[in-house]
């Protein structure tokens, strides 16, 4: 079946209208507004086949959308995240749980797929680290409507979540060798980013401070976009990067001194900040749009037939939720049921299992596996939210 540019940009603009639809309804219903539209994403590919219409390959450009989407999704997190001293603490504990749960739950994954795969150890983590990574793309859009504490524990622990997947990932990808080495290597990638980040984030304030043109906003995204895929290049935790000018540009204040003020204009950015979250608000939400659509669309819905796939996607649901409920409840002493449930796996799930290099590849692993996951971890935090709502006075408590 032949179609023309006017009916792309129809079903493009269509498809736009139902995100903006599934979005409301989300807020409404508490259901994650992905699961929607990965569903559209399947209702799609069943359209097309019956219409014998032939579509590209997908996968490079999900991979494309996932890169771009996991930035805009950080830096828009980290641009509603103001630092004070009183939210120490919760800092401190929402990394250590992205950090402890992502260790415990990638270990006991790796154990269940060297058991169950007949692998070795390395490949097995490999797999495992993807399907351990709390999505901040869901989980972070999802929690708005929770009070200000949780929300912020969740907003901080996902985004934790995903640098600390990626960094691990590529290291095991990489198959570094255990010792002093490699705790050396480690530790000057992060010293060496950090450098980076800070550069790059004064350079970038520098400019949205100083720019008059229009179209700085665009330009700005360009710059971190670069800075990141080269960082990237180079196998640094470039995440970092986005989290370290989104965290200073909503914190600017922070900076408030005599030498600074020679050179900025707080006015000026108090105003940029407001039109700049507003900016990659929309671009998130337009990017986050197609990518769980392309996602749907390109999921085999074939492989949900076998059972070996099903108890894999069980077993990997049943130790997330109890893990998550164990180390919060009786290690952080966070007395939130709720919290327990809000782990979902989404776009970092997605973008680093297609990232697996086809050497390393664990064929019987299938994206049916994937597929199972996301599903049901949104609707555990479905069911998070839901109980969330029912108990709004719950507080995180200290550690004791």
């Amino acid at each position: 079946m032949k179609i023309d540019a006017y009916s792309i940009l129809v079903v493009l603009s269509v498809l736009v209208v139902l995100s903006y639809v599934f979005n409301y309804l989300a807020g409404k219903l508490k259901i994650p507004s992905v699961l929607l539209l990965i569903a559209s994403g399947i209702g799609l590919k069943y359209a097309a086949d019956h219409t014998n219409l032939v579509l590209p390959p997908t996968q490079t450009l999900l991979e494309i959308l996932g890169v771009t989407g996991l930035i805009f999704i950080v830096l828009e997190a980290a641009l509603d995240l103001s630092i004070q001293r009183h939210k120490l603490p919760l800092i401190g504990r929402a990394f250590l749980s992205a950090l402890v749960l992502l260790v415990l739950t990638s270990g006991l994954m790796a154990a269940l797929f060297m058991s169950y795969y007949n692998t070795n150890f390395n490949q097995a983590l490999i797999h495992a680290i993807p399907l351990s990574v709390i999505s901040s793309a869901i989980a972070i859009p999802s929690v708005r409507n929770m009070d200000e504490e949780k929300r912020e524990f969740v907003i901080y622990e996902s985004t934790f979540s995903d640098i600390l997947g990626i960094i691990a990932f590529n290291y095991f990808v990489a198959d570094h060798s255990s010792g002093v080495s490699a705790l050396l290597t480690f530790s000057w990638d992060l010293i060496l980013i950090l450098i980076i980040s800070v550069i790059s984030t004064a350079a970038l304030v520098f400019l949205l401070n100083h720019a008059t043109t229009h179209v700085r906003f665009f330009l700005t995204f360009s710059i971190i976009i670069l800075a990141y895929s080269i960082a990237k290049y180079l196998h640094l935790p470039s995440l970092i990067l986005v989290l370290c000018f989104g965290l200073v540009l909503n914190n600017f204040k922070l900076f408030d001194y005599p030498q600074v003020h020679k050179y900025l204009s707080f006015n000026k950015l108090n105003d940029v900040t407001k039109e700049l979250k507003l900016m990659t608000a929309e671009t998130a939400f337009i990017i986050r749009t197609f990518f769980f659509l392309l996602f749907g669309y390109s999921i085999n819905l074939l492989l949900l037939k076998s059972q070996e796939v099903i108890i894999i996607g069980l077993l990997i649901i049943a130790l997330t939720i109890l893990l998550r409920f164990i180390f919060l409840k009786y290690l952080l002493k966070i007395n939130s049921t709720p919290l327990a449930l809000i782990a979902p796996r989404g776009l970092i799930t997605i973008l680093l299992f297609y990232s697996i290099p086809k050497e390393q590849r664990l064929e019987q692993l299938s994206e049916g596996v994937l597929f199972i996951v996301i599903v049901l971890t949104g609707l555990a935090m479905t069911l998070g939210l839901l109980l969330t709502k029912q108990s709004p006075t719950e507080k995180i408590e200290d550690v004791i």
